[in-house]
C-alpha cells in the first residue's frame, strides 16, 4: 500500500468519524425537540382540561421544572394563561389564543422534527456507505498481506 492510499484511507476514517458524531448529535437534538413537544402536548391538554371544568376546582402547580415541589392553588380565571411567547417574554391570553400560539408552535416543531430526521437518514446512508468502503479497503489491505 502506497502513501498516497494510506493517507485516503486515514482521511476516509476520519469522515466516517465525523459523520457517527454528526448522526449522535441529531439523535440528541431529536430527543431535545421531542421532549419540547411533549411539554407542548401536555400544556393543550391541561388548558384543555382546566378551562373545560365546570367548577373552579383545585389544582396541583408544580414550583419547579423537575416537580421536586408543588402548590395547590384554585384557577382565579380559568380563561387566562401565561403562555411564553420567546425571547423570555410571556403573554397573559385567553384559552383560544393560547391554544393557537402553541399549536402553532408544535407545527413548527414537528417540521423542524421531520427536517432533522430527514438529514438523520441521510447520514445514516453515508454512513452505511463509508462502512461499505472501508470493509472492502480493510478486505484489500488483507489480501495484500497474505
Amino acid at each position: 500500500m502506497s502513501k498516497r492510499e494510506a493517507i485516503d484511507v486515514n482521511e476516509l476514517m476520519l469522515q466516517y468519524e465525523a459523520v457517527k458524531s454528526e448522526i449522535s448529535q441529531l439523535r440528541s437534538l431529536i430527543s431535545q425537540l421531542l421532549i419540547q413537544k411533549d411539554g407542548i402536548e401536555k400544556a393543550k391538554s391541561s388548558i384543555d382540561t382546566i378551562s373545560n371544568s365546570g367548577s373552579p376546582d383545585e389544582a396541583i402547580f408544580p414550583l419547579d421544572p423537575g416537580y421536586m415541589a408543588m402548590i395547590f392553588a384554585r384557577p382565579v380565571d380559568k380563561n387566562q394563561y401565561i403562555i411564553y411567547l420567546g425571547a423570555d417574554v410571556y403573554a397573559k391570553l385567553d384559552s383560544v389564543e393560547a391554544m393557537k400560539i402553541l399549536t402553532e408552535r408544535e407545527g413548527e416543531l414537528n417540521q423542524v422534527i421531520n427536517n432533522v430526521n430527514q438529514r438523520l437518514l441521510q447520514l445514516e446512508n453515508l454512513r452505511e456507505q463509508y462502512e461499505a468502503i472501508l470493509q472492502q479497503v480493510a478486505a484489500e489491505i488483507q489480501k495484500q498481506g497474505k
